[in-house]
């Protein structure tokens, strides 16, 4: 007489993963190899859902409105308890720096020039960001009160554009996108100035860097095969796939045990996703009509 199989296996065998699911919840089944769920602490993003775009915050299910109406706040990035965000609420775009509720917010940048994607170090004290001060966009850095603005020597020429500056979970470097092979790429170099390594080596260009929690890789956006995540280690190697979507996946955002995307870059409702440390996993972040984009893990003092 064949082994009579368990309860739980046979209703899973008979039925779809969530109607098993369902069926075994009364009956103390448990799979103690199952990875725990993915689940995103809470974040803010940039959405279009009241007509114009403003950050917004997402907690357990929860979205609530942080900006102003017409404030067109955009780019948040959270670090020391703070967050810093690009705004054209002064009809051109600056860089700001507010609480964590986007309250007490400082305008950092007064200049004539383009001032874009900020970025705060981990110990809160100075602020990476794309300024075209100078002509040509270029990587910039000043102190977290918009004091002592000073462009960062990447090792290019002036001329050439750069962007995208992303710490390390340490802070001593920044890896940053550049033109200097005539297509971007991504180089990673010390924040203190020092030589600049060439990390990606995409045909279609690499975009967008972004560091993992741990700082052993660096996650970015390729165009060559349609939008998809690629991670290269950050010292300098091999890249390998990261996450792929059919729509496309950008804007990754890392911290803890998980990534943050948005699905569909190209269209006019992005969804946003979560995605385990490894890229393998995912599960639904924000799924709204929406445009919904540009996540960022709140990051708590």
């Amino acid at each position: 007489m064949p082994a009579r199989r368990p309860r739980c296996a046979t209703l899973l065998a008979r039925a779809s993963l969530a109607a098993a699911l369902a069926a075994t919840a009364g009956l103390g089944c448990s799979d103690s190899t199952a990875p725990a769920p993915l689940v995103a602490p809470p974040f803010v993003f940039v959405s279009d859902a009241e007509g114009t775009l403003g950050i917004f915050r997402a907690d357990a299910g929860t979205v609530a409105r942080l900006s102003a109406a017409g404030h067109d706040d955009r780019e948040p990035h959270s670090a020391d308890g703070r967050i810093v965000f690009t705004s054209r609420r002064d009809g051109n775009p600056e860089i700001y720096i507010a609480a964590l509720d986007l309250t007490n917010a400082v305008r950092l940048t007064t200049t004539s020039a383009t001032d874009t994607r900020p970025a705060l170090n981990p110990a809160g004290t100075t602020v990476a960001f794309v300024s075209s001060r100078s002509g040509a966009p270029r990587v910039w850095l000043m102190d977290a009160d918009g004091s002592n603005p000073r462009a960062l020597n990447t090792g290019s020429l002036t001329f050439v554009p750069e962007g995208s500056p992303s710490w390390s979970p340490a802070g001593g470097h920044i890896a940053f996108t550049s033109t200097r092979t005539n297509t971007s790429q991504v180089f990673v170099m010390p924040a203190a100035g020092g030589e600049a390594i060439q990390l990606s080596r995409e045909s279609g260009g690499a975009f967008t860097p972004v560091w993992s929690a741990d700082g052993r890789f660096v996650h970015y956006m390729a165009l060559a095969g349609g939008h998809r995540l690629v991670s290269v280690p950050s010292g300098g190697g091999d890249p390998r796939s990261f996450a792929e979507d059919e729509m496309g996946l950008s804007e990754l955002t890392c911290g803890g045990s998980i990534c943050l995307a948005t699905v569909g870059p190209l269209d006019a409702a992005g969804d946003l996703i979560i995605l385990s440390r490894d890229g393998r996993r995912r599960a639904v972040a924000l799924e709204r009509a929406a445009n919904d984009r540009q996540a960022a893990i709140l990051v708590q003092p």
